[in-house]
C-alpha cells in the first residue's frame, strides 16, 4: 500500500498520515490494544508503529506514537524530518490482522478476552496457527520467548563462551511503536555487554533474534567474535559501539574487537533498517572485521562510524580494518541509501577496506527509491583507503563518496580507492555529493560497464577550472563490451542539471585520466553465472599498473557452520541478475 500526504515540503505531525481508498479499516480485531502494527518505509529506515484508530471520513490513520522526527536541516529555511515520517507514495504495510489469518503457515495471537469487542488482554489468550498440509501442530514443537534479553553483563572480563547456542529473546517495540532511526539506539541486544573486555564467543550460534544479536558498547577492550553463525535476526547481528557524544574520548569507548570468520544471514526481519547492520562499528576504533560471510540483508552488510559531518568535530572510529570480507544479497529491493561496506567515520585517519568482495545489492526499485551502493562513504568520511575490492551488480553505484556543503564547506577528505574491480553499475560507477577539494583519489581501478553511465547525473561535479585538486582520477582501465568509450561529466556549482559533457579526449584535457586507457581486461568469464573476474594472459590490466589479486579469497576460512535458509520477512523487489 502507498500513502498519500498534503505537504511535500516537511511535516507536521509524526504520529499520522493519510491513506488512500479503502486500503485500511477501522474495525481491526485488537486495534485497541495496539497489537495492530504499522510499518512505515522511510528514507532509509522503516518505522514499526501501533494502530491507534482510523478516521474513514478524512481517511487518517493515528498510531500510538510517532516516527523518529529527525534532527534540524541544516538549511533553515528546509523543515526538520526529511528522512523519517510519512512520505508521499512510499510503502507501508499492515501487520498481525486477525482478519487476514489465511495462509498455512501463518499465526495469531489472539489477546482479547471479550471479543468482538476486545478491550481488555486480561484472562486466556489463544493462540491460532494454520498448519501446512504436511505438519501436525499436535506433534510440533512450539517455543514461546519470555525474555527481552538473553544475557546482559557489565563490567565482565575474561570469560569465553565456546560452542554454545543462544535462541529465542523476547524484544518488542514499546506501546508507543518504534520510531527507528540509524543503528537502533532503543533497541537492545539479546547479548549485551557493558564495560565489559575479553570476552569471546567462538564457534556459538545466535539465532532467532528479534533485536540485536551481540552488542558490545562503553569502555571495553580485547572483545572477539569468531568462527559463529548469527542469522535469522530481527534488527541486527553485531553492534560495537554507539552514536558518538561530544564528550566520548578513545578510552570510553570499545577498542581491538575482532570480528572473523563468522557467517552472518537473515538480518532485519524485524527491522530492516541501519545502513550495515551484519557488523554496525559506532564510535569504536582499532577494530578489525575480516573474513566473514554477510548476506540476505535488507539493507548494508558493514558499516563503520556514526559521525556525520566534520565541521562539529571528530569522532571515534579510526584505525579499523574492514578486509576479506564477501558481502552479498543486500537491500533487495525493501530498503533505500545503503552500501555493501559503508563508513561515516568524519575525519579520522587509519581507516581501511581491503580485498572485499560485494555483489548483488538492490534498492528498492519503487517511487522514492534509491541508493544500492557497493563502497559508500558517507557525509565527510576521511582518508580512507580502499584498496582490492570487487564490486559488481549494485543498482545505484560502484563508489559514492558523499558530503555536506552546507556544513563543512571545502573540507578535504583525501580518500584512496586504488587496485579495485568495478564491474556492472546499474546506474553509473562515481557518485560525489559535494564540491570540496582533495575528494577522493581514483587509481589503478578496473571498470566494466554495459549500461548506465560513469559520473551520477545530476551531481555534484564542479571543478573550478582544475579538475584533478577536486577529484583526481588516473592509470584506470575502462571496457564497455559493446565497445562505446565512457564519456564524463563537469558541471557548475548549484547547477548539476546542466552538466557538460566530455568525450575521452576532452576528459583527458582537463588532466584527468591522462594515463588511462581504454581497453578489455579479459576477465575469465564475468557474466552471470560465471562471476568470475580472473585476468586471463596478456590482459590489459598490466598497462595501468593494475596488481592482480584473488577475489576466492574474501569470505570464511574455515566454514564449518552452516546455517539454514531464513524465510524472507518483507516483499523482495529482486532485479533478474541478468539484467546487470
Amino acid at each position: 500500500m502507498r500513502q498519500r500526504f498534503p505537504r511535500e515540503a516537511g511535516f507536521v505531525c509524526f504520529d499520522r498520515f493519510y491513506y488512500k481508498n479503502d486500503d485500511i479499516a477501522p474495525s481491526y480485531h485488537s486495534i485497541a490494544l495496539g497489537d495492530v502494527e504499522v510499518l512505515d518505509f522511510e528514507r532509509w529506515t522503516m518505522s514499526r508503529l501501533r494502530l491507534k484508530s482510523v478516521d474513514t471520513s478524512q481517511h487518517i490513520a493515528y498510531m500510538t506514537g510517532p516516527t523518529f522526527a529527525g534532527p534540524k536541516h541544516p538549511n533553515p529555511n528546509r523543515p526538520a524530518g526529511q528522512s523519517s515520517g510519512f512520505f508521499p507514495e512510499h510503502r507501508y504495510l499492515i501487520e498481525n490482522v486477525r482478519e487476514e489469518l489465511k495462509k498455512p503457515g501463518q499465526w495469531y495471537l489472539d489477546r482479547c478476552t471479550d471479543p468482538p469487542a476486545c478491550f481488555s488482554s486480561d484472562g486466556t489468550w489463544t493462540l491460532t496457527y494454520l498448519a501446512k498440509p504436511s505438519e501436525n501442530p499436535n506433534q510440533q514443537a512450539v517455543i514461546v520467548p519470555q525474555v527481552p534479553q538473553l544475557m546482559v553483563a557489565e563490567g565482565l572480563q575474561f570469560v569465553t563462551f565456546r560452542g554454545l547456542t543462544f535462541s529465542h529473546d523476547n524484544w518488542l517495540p514499546a506501546p508507543e511503536g518504534l520510531g527507528d532511526m540509524q543503528g537502533g539506539p532503543k533497541v537492545p541486544g539479546a547479548l549485551s555487554f557493558h564495560d565489559s573486555s575479553h570476552i569471546v564467543f567462538e564457534r556459538d550460534i545466535v539465532d532467532h533474534i528479534q533485536a540485536w544479536g551481540i552488542d558490545f558498547f562503553g569502555a571495553s577492550a580485547g572483545n572477539q567474535i569468531l568462527d559463529s553463525a548469527i542469522y535469522d535476526i530481527g534488527y541486527g547481528a553485531i553492534r560495537v559501539g554507539r552514536m558518538i557524544r561530544r564528550d566520548d574520548s578513545d578510552d570510553v569507548v570499545p577498542q581491538y574487537t575482532t570480528v572473523d570468520d563468522n557467517v552472518i544471514e537473515g538480518g532485519g526481519r524485524i527491522i530492516p533498517s541501519g545502513i550495515g547492520t551484519g557488523v554496525w562499528v559506532g564510535n569504536s576504533h582499532h577494530n578489525t572485521i575480516s573474513h566473514n560471510e554477510i548476506y540476505d540483508f535488507y539493507n548494508g552488510a558493514i558499516r563503520v562510524g556514526y559521525k556525520l559531518n566534520i565541521s562539529d568535530g571528530v569522532g571515534n572510529a579510526h584505525d579499523n580494518l574492514v578486509s576479506f570480507n564477501r558481502l552479498w544479497d543486500l537491500g533487495q529491493g525493501v530498503t533505500s541509501d545503503m552500501g555493501g561496506i559503508y563508513l561515516s567515520s568524519s575525519d579520522t585517519k587509519g581507516n581501511q577496506v581491503l580485498n572485499n568482495v560485494i555483489h548483488d545489492v538492490t534498492h528498492d526499485p519503487g517511487p522514492g527509491g534509491y541508493g544500492g551502493n557497493g563502497l559508500y562513504f558517507d557525509q565527510g568520511a576521511s582518508n580512507i583507503v580502499a584498496k582490492n575490492n570487487l564490486v559488481y551488480r549494485v543498482s545505484q553505484a560502484g563508489l559514492f563518496i558523499n558530503f555536506a556543503p552546507p556544513i563543512d564547506g571545502d573540507t578535504p577528505q583525501n580518500d584512496l580507492v586504488t587496485n579495485n574491480i568495478f564491474a556492472f553499475p546499474k546506474k553509473w560507477l562515481l557518485q560525489r555529493g559535494g564540491d570540496n577539494r582533495l575528494t577522493f583519489t581514483f587509481t589503478h581501478n578496473l571498470v566494466l560497464w554495459d549500461q548506465g553511465i560513469m559520473q551520477s547525473q545530476p551531481g555534484r561535479w564542479s571543478c573550478f577550472g582544475d579538475c584533478p585538486s577536486r577529484f583526481l582520477l588516473d592509470y584506470n582501465l575502462y571496457w564497455n563490451p559493446k565497445g562505446e568509450k565512457p564519456q564524463f561529466i563537469t558541471t557548475e556549482p548549484n547547477r548539476p542539471l546542466e552538466p557538460e559533457w566530455h568525450d575521452w579526449k576532452a576528459w583527458q584535457a582537463l588532466g584527468e585520466d591522462t594515463h588511462s586507457v581504454v581497453a578489455d581486461p579479459r576477465f575469465a568469464n564475468p557474466i552471470y553465472p560465471g562471476d568470475d573476474f580472473t585476468l586471463l594472459q596478456n590482459s590489459a590490466a598490466s598497462q595501468v599498473g593494475f596488481v592482480t589479486f584473488d577475489p576466492r579469497q574474501a569470505g570464511r576460512t574455515d566454514p564449518v557452520l552452516k546455517p539454514p535458509p531464513v524465510p524472507a520477512a518483507f516483499p523482495l523487489q529482486l532485479t533478474d541478475r541478468k539484467d546487470f
